[in-house]
């Protein structure tokens, strides 16, 4: 039997878009409900990955017939299913009918339970066209509560295929009154656990229990605020008309703006999660292009309740990818010196399709250095901007590469800055010696031969390229 044409909205979802869909949840031991099973993709991906119950609804007989065995069916039709029925769900992992994605979704934010995390695909127009009613809703929903992803047509070489472009919906239900910030703190088992698993000096415990506190403190006192407000127009009110209080947020540009608590914990959320990457000074993590992907996961992030598990989460994904994104930062620091000039490589102008070639130990860095000969100055001056923070990123590589700690490395800029350094003569900074000269470029040596060859034989590694151990090439 063809299920497919039997079924237009069926859609069995790839193994790769169920990854991204999971990236950074919390779904080992958990339950897990999936609305719409089909014939079982996300159910055996969660079964497989560690989530202890997985149970599911199937509207399609015959794709119900396929799960029989697979994982418990609580319904037929999802939009059926009450709140009663899946109060005891940790997690609702849906790719609903493209056709109906928005009414699926809603529906699950309307029966989850508090603490419950809704993680669903969608046709991209529901999350981005304003022409239906409930796709401003849904949108509405998103905003306060959780965030979209545009994932592009991630369906173009399924199983079945399609050119739609799908995204990624994550929401976060927490709960209300008093419960509503329950589980915001570790219990004295967490607390050992967190202090035990994480590399000292990332992020005391401490540090991370005062954030998250003064976090549910000024959400808690922005009721109070508003309650004050509501009682000094009822005193103060003695006619029809009164001298109103209205307590409001001011927006960057020092302007008045009405706020909800909703929208108020939100960008409250948002600036603790810019903390806590603050605090953990990824400058000292990646090179400038990693950074801008750093920070484009710290928007996401900062849609994820601001939470004692949450944080310990995302402070050890970045120990455990730091070796990654540090061997990445290796080669786009191997590939820069490459493109800047056919003197920095033993391949020439043929570095991007000769393989198995080195940096040379010495390279010439154009677009650093600045000089202005209406006011001519004696010493080096570095252009703003230009190539000066992709010297950093060699810098932060080689660190890496060296166990050097980037903290006590000064940066090229104060170095140059503080010592006044001449045109055209040599001087030491961190890895190398350097010159600068007043056409604009700045050459480098590496000190350490060992280092250069290092640097050399780590990306020749991770290439698969095979390189002689000690050469005297200049």
């Amino acid at each position: 039997m063809n299920l497919f044409s039997n079924n237009p909205d069926f859609y069995p979802t790839p193994n790769e878009v169920i990854e991204q869909m999971m990236l950074g949840e919390d779904y080992v031991g958990k339950t897990v409900l999936e609305p719409s099973a089909g014939s079982g993709n996300i159910v055996k991906w969660l079964q497989r990955n560690g989530s202890c119950n997985v149970v599911a609804c199937e509207n399609d007989p015959h794709l119900r017939k396929l799960l029989d065995g697979v994982c418990p069916l609580i319904g037929n039709d999802f939009l059926t299913l009450t709140a009663e029925q899946v109060s005891h769900v940790d997690l609702i992992v849906m790719n609903p009918p493209f056709s109906r994605g928005a009414e699926h979704i809603m529906h699950a934010w309307e029966i989850a339970p508090s603490g419950c995390t809704i993680i669903a695909l969608c046709n991209s127009t529901n999350v981005n066209a304003t022409c239906y009613r409930e796709y401003r809703t849904l949108q509405e929903v998103i905003k306060l509560n959780g965030c979209s992803e545009s994932l592009g047509d991630v369906f173009s070489t399924s199983e079945r295929k399609t050119h739609v472009n799908v995204s990624l919906v994550k929401l976060y239900k927490q709960a209300d009154g008093e419960d509503e910030f329950s589980g915001y703190f570790f219990s004295q088992e967490d607390e050992d656990a967190a202090n035990q698993n994480t590399k000292e000096g990332l992020m005391p415990y401490n540090v991370v229990r005062d954030l998250v506190n003064r976090y549910i403190s000024a959400v808690k006192l922005f009721n109070s605020v508003m309650e004050a407000s509501n009682q000094i127009n009822e005193i103060a009110k003695v006619e029809k008309y009164c001298l109103p209080i209205y307590f409001t947020a001011v927006n960057s540009e020092d302007r008045s703006t009405t706020v909800t608590r909703e929208q108020y914990k939100k960008e409250l959320q948002k600036y603790y999660w810019n903390v806590i990457f603050r605090k953990l000074n990824m400058e000292k993590f990646a090179t400038s292009k990693l950074y801008q992907q750093i920070n484009r996961f710290v928007e996401k992030q900062s849609n994820v309740p601001f939470t004692m598990t949450n944080v310990y989460r995302l402070l050890n994904m970045v120990v455990q990818t730091t070796e990654s994104r540090m061997r990445t930062a290796l080669s786009e620091a191997f590939d820069l010196i490459c493109s800047l000039s056919a003197e920095n490589s033993t391949a020439g102008e043929t570095w991007k399709t000769n393989a198995n070639y080195m940096v040379n130990r010495k390279y010439i860095v154009s677009y650093i250095t600045e000089y202005d000969t209406h006011w001519p100055s004696p010493f080096v001056k570095l252009r703003t901007g230009g190539n000066k923070d992709k010297i950093e990123d060699i810098c932060k590589a080689l660190c890496f590469l060296t166990g050097v700690d980037y903290n006590n490395m000064e940066s090229l800029s104060h170095f140059v800055s503080e010592h006044q350094l001449a045109w055209g003569g040599w001087f030491d900074w961190g890895f190398f010696r350097c010159k600068a000269y007043k056409k604009g470029t700045m050459h480098f040596e590496f000190k350490d031969e060992k280092v250069w060859m290092m640097f050399n034989q780590e990306v020749a590694k991770e290439r698969g390229w095979s390189l002689p151990k000690k050469t005297n090439k200049k």
